[in-house]
């Protein structure tokens, strides 16, 4: 396998990566997806030239994943091309950049680089969830779940936090978009969860209470995904993965606590960087 181009298109970053023919990783750094024109188709055309401007000119295929629902290289919905858009973005960017592209949506990438070549290598079925901007769940059993096309968009799934006396949506309470919601309600400022993180470990109260509430009910994201899928591990990715030491061993003890231990999977954080993007690359590898 010759070296690639992988691109991982979030909610707010588009990160760059080359990956070579043992699949290694090499960052290239990450812009804004806000730099692009969003909700509207125009965002294709954006994306083609973003990528041609970063392109190294020993790579001759691209690995690009996106937020939204795909089945597979057609954008069947996303809120970054405007909703229900149909859109052959594969098809699209082989013919703006003249080279071969794999496109991809990131829950089912990430599952599929889980398999091959992270936590998910050693047992039979196991699920990831995606924690970052948002939230999402891949499930794998042999193969890796897809359904119609966009399985495991678990993101408008209503809870109820006690915490705050109200129903919430997943993407609301256990993700970054929801830990900083939630801290601008209990602190009355804006902040980030990097910055929530931080001021959590410096006692602020209502940063300790947000996280709190984000460990709290990402046990019971866990206990739902253990009664739909039955996995034996539960890998945890996206970029919240990388402050677990904050709220692992609650969210775990909320998990256990709250579910049958017929049911429970061993909860794991991803070592995997760049998981998206790999897994594009590994699609349709045999």
């Amino acid at each position: 396998m010759s070296r690639a181009l992988g691109v991982d298109i979030g909610g707010t970053k588009i990160q760059f990566c080359v990956i070579g023919a043992d699949m290694a990783v090499t960052p290239l750094g990450r812009t804004p997806t806000a730099l692009l024109r969003r909700g509207t188709r125009a965002f294709a055309d954006d994306l083609a030239g973003l990528i041609r401007s970063v392109m190294p000119p020993d790579c001759d295929r691209v690995a690009v994943s996106l937020n939204g629902v795909l089945d597979r290289g057609m954008v069947v919905y996303s809120s970054l091309m405007g909703g229900r858009v149909d859109f052959p973005l594969e098809t699209f960017l082989a013919r703006q950049l003249g080279l071969a592209v794999l496109v991809d949506d990131d829950i089912h990438a990430m599952t599929t680089a889980e398999a091959r070549l992270g936590a998910g290598r050693e047992v039979d079925a196991f699920a990831m969830l995606n924690i970052g901007t948002g939230i999402g769940v891949g499930c794998y059993s042999g193969s890796v779940l897809r359904g119609r096309f966009a399985a495991g968009l678990i993101s408008e799934q209503a809870i109820y936090v006690e915490a705050l006396g109200e129903y919430r949506s997943l993407d609301r309470t256990v993700c970054g978009r929801g830990i900083r919601e939630m801290y601008r309600q209990l602190a009355g400022e804006d902040a980030d969860a990097v910055t929530v993180f931080a001021r959590a470990r410096q006692a602020d109260a209502p940063a300790r209470e947000t996280v709190a509430i984000f460990a709290d009910r990402l046990g019971y994201a866990m206990q739902l995904v253990s009664r739909f899928y039955h996995p034996e591990r539960i890998v945890l990715n996206g970029s919240i993965r990388l402050a677990a030491d904050d709220y692992l061993e609650a969210a775990v003890a909320s998990y256990q606590a709250g579910i049958d231990p017929a049911f429970l999977a061993e909860v794991t954080v991803s070592g995997l960087s760049h998981a998206a993007e790999l897994g594009v690359l590994l699609r349709d590898a045999r």
